[in-house]
């Protein structure tokens, strides 16, 4: 068997920048299970990927499959050949799938439970040329497209149109044809300083090769080499620089030979909130910003990336300056015309954009968001007027001209607008942190009156689109329920926040025109809480114990104290004994009607095992709901009682008054347990 490096190169038009390495990790991932189902054997498969092409190089892949042994049993002996010794139906129908005429190419196969017969034979292992078209279309069909192209006269799809393939198998091509074009050795340059036609003579060559053409298609390296140039110009210039990964994925999938420039913007701007500008930079231009290294402040400066290696850096340098003024003279005007009229007159305006059709404009969901961030912060004990008037004034910067053009500011501009008009700080914070969290992990809002905000707007969206039965479905998610309901869990548990779930969600309901029923937008938040648990490694059935127990009820902060007690419950030495308790306790009064037991009546017991139990139970001191780990202590104390229970107590008794009597002992038994957590659900 021989082993040669594989290189396949896909040139295309301009791909999209945004998801080009995910484009690049996806084709190594599918066509690296391609490979294992194939059973084809190699050592290491890397990807590259620049503006103009996807390549994938596998190294000592083998250039066929193994041979295979094929082993199939048949119909048993007896079953074989009818009366007269001619071959059955059922070995006619065998020898036909195995490909043969000929009983005598059959082995006799002897078990204990008889003699069958069974087809062996070897088959060659197919040819790396001939798997490959098969496997690159699969890997490639299974690429996280959104949107496939189609040009030309073909209907072959993909990402951007393609131009060129090349198929090399060490010095040698390995002809395939995708997207209706013929492989071959040749690849292109950089499309301004390299060779339009590069020929690869051998697959380990190839990016060395790109090289000499002005292309860098080691992702990986490009990328650290943008972050090793842009930092040497900081450093240069005695400035902070903060790297937005995400940015750096992009700049990285524009370029295919990086070179890092620092320009300059007038001092004026930086009247402007330095957000603004930055995100003009970072979103519009693609540009690094840099801080002063003392202050913190903006620096009249940007690093951009250029794709071209210019003889007078410095022409590039004033393009890229001339760029950029427009987009911050735009944004200066766009700060003054919003700063001209306050933030309270803009809520009027939303009343004319819609939220959602059934469920109204902004303006009916800044009314609810007030009024339901006041509920709130009544009980936090914090102020609620400041909460309302916070809630009242979050989505004004949603018509401002500011926020129109930079989406991605909204509630940053609200806070600055709110600041500029002279409101309270706790209002200003407020608006600015009720959108958070933005993201997995990302910051909580600060303070009891801006969580109150951010929870009643999260609340609110939830309550709604759960009431004209809207939920997520599969994929499908557009107001990003799911993210709302984890945010309202971080902000609650992380914030320490003691809130009913069940009484802020019925508060929103009460908000809405119609009476929504708040249980299966409840449920659903409640079941988002094993995804938080499972990244802190605590498994589902602990979340199900706590969350059916009746201390916690729907309080996510209670919830959480009854969670971490429990995990550390479960390495006591006695946990194993109570959890088995607890199921054989549930399991017995499953079958049975709890609701007409009569209470435990002592002069009915026969036993004094039962007795035990009975006073255990009288003498149990249960600590206060927030100290779980002594509530678990206590119930612990139980446990020998009731092992010797069950050791010498016959539950299920003939006699119906006594076996009612020993139910309605485990019944109570039951919810002495329940007060904490249903412990017949832990693993």
């Amino acid at each position: 068997m021989v082993t040669e490096t594989l290189l396949i190169e896909i040139g295309t038009e301009e791909l999209p920048p945004k998801s080009l390495n995910r484009l690049r990790l996806a084709l190594g991932d599918a066509f690296g299970n391609a490979l294992k189902n194939a059973e084809l054997s190699f050592s290491t498969l890397t990807t590259h990927a620049t503006p103009r092409r996807l390549a994938l190089i596998v190294e000592a892949l083998a250039d066929r499959q193994p041979d295979q042994t094929i082993e199939r049993r048949g119909p048993a002996v007896k079953a074989a050949w009818d009366d007269d010794g001619n071959p059955s139906k059922a070995l006619n129908g065998f020898m036909k799938s195995c490909g043969i005429t000929d009983p005598e190419e059959l082995d006799n196969h002897k078990t204990d439970k008889g003699a069958w017969l069974m087809y062996r034979a070897e088959k060659p292992g197919a040819a790396l040329a001939e798997l490959l078209p098969g496997m690159l279309d699969s890997a490639l069909a299974a690429l996280p497209i959104e949107r496939r192209m189609r040009w030309g006269a073909h209907r072959e799809e993909f990402v951007r149109p393609v131009h060129w393939i090349v198929s090399l198998y060490g010095t040698g091509e390995l002809p395939i044809n995708l997207f209706g074009l013929d492989s071959g050795r040749t690849t292109r340059g950089h499309r301004f300083m390299g060779e339009s036609q590069i020929n690869i003579s051998s697959a380990d060559d190839y990016v060395e090769a790109c090289l000499t053409g002005r292309v860098m298609v080691d992702f990986d390296k490009r990328r650290q080499l943008i972050r090793s140039e842009i930092t040497s110009i900081a450093e240069e210039e005695q400035a902070e620089l903060e790297i937005d990964e995400d940015l750096l994925d992009e700049v990285t999938s524009l370029v295919e030979w990086p070179v890092a420039l620092k320009g300059d913007f007038e001092e004026a701007f930086l009247e402007v909130p330095p957000e603004v500008l930055i995100s003009a930079m970072k979103e519009h231009q693609r540009y690094f910003h840099l801080t002063d290294g003392v202050t913190g402040q903006l620096r009249p400066a940007f690093i951009t990336i250029s794709n071209i290696e210019s003889s007078d850096p410095e022409v590039v340098v004033k393009g890229n300056e001339r760029v950029i003024r427009p987009r911050l003279s735009d944004a200066a005007f766009f700060y003054s015309q919003d700063t001209r009229t306050s933030l309270e007159s803009k809520t009027e305006r939303l009343d004319s954009v819609v939220f959602q059709t059934d469920l109204g404009t902004y303006g009916d969901k800044a009314r609810r968001i007030s009024r339901l961030a006041a509920h709130i912060a009544g009980n936090l004990d914090t102020d609620p007027d400041a909460a309302a008037r916070a809630g009242l004034l979050a989505k004004a910067d949603l018509i401002s001209d500011m926020v129109g053009e930079f989406p991605d500011l909204q509630g940053i501009m609200g806070a600055y607008y709110a600041k500029h008009d002279g409101e309270p700080d706790d209002v200003v914070k407020g608006i600015e942190q009720h959108y958070r969290p933005t993201q997995s992990g990302g910051d909580l809002p600060e303070g009891l009156i801006a969580s109150s905000i951010a929870l009643a707007d999260k609340i609110d969206t939830l309550t709604g689109i759960f009431g004209i039965n809207q939920p997520p479905t599969g994929s499908r998610d557009p107001f990003a329920l799911r993210r709302q309901s984890l945010g309202v869990i971080r902000i609650c548990i992380e914030n320490g926040l003691p809130l009913s779930m069940e009484d802020c969600f019925k508060a929103s309901a009460d908000l809405y025109d119609a009476s929504f029923d708040t249980a299966e937008v409840l449920a659903y938040v409640m079941e988002r809480l094993n995804g938080y648990y499972s990244e802190q490694g605590i498994g589902r059935d602990v979340v199900d114990a706590a969350a059916a127990g009746d201390t916690a009820g729907t309080n996510l902060l209670t919830i959480d104290r009854v969670i971490r007690a429990l995990q550390s419950f479960r390495s006591s030495p006695l946990a194993n004994q109570i959890i088995a308790a607890n199921k054989r306790v549930a399991n017995i009064l499953r079958k049975t009607d709890v609701a007409n037991l009569p209470g435990f009546n002592p002069e009915l017991a026969t036993d004094d095992a039962e007795m035990n139990l009975h006073n255990a139970l009288a003498q149990l001191d249960l600590a206060d709901s927030a100290e779980v780990d002594a509530r678990l202590e206590t119930l612990a104390a139980l446990q020998q009682p009731v092992d010797t229970f069950f050791d010498e107590v016959l539950v299920m008794e003939d006699d119906e008054q006594t076996r009612n009597n020993r139910l309605a002992l485990l019944f109570q038994l039951r919810q002495q347990f329940l007060e904490v957590a249903d412990f017949s659900l832990l693993q």
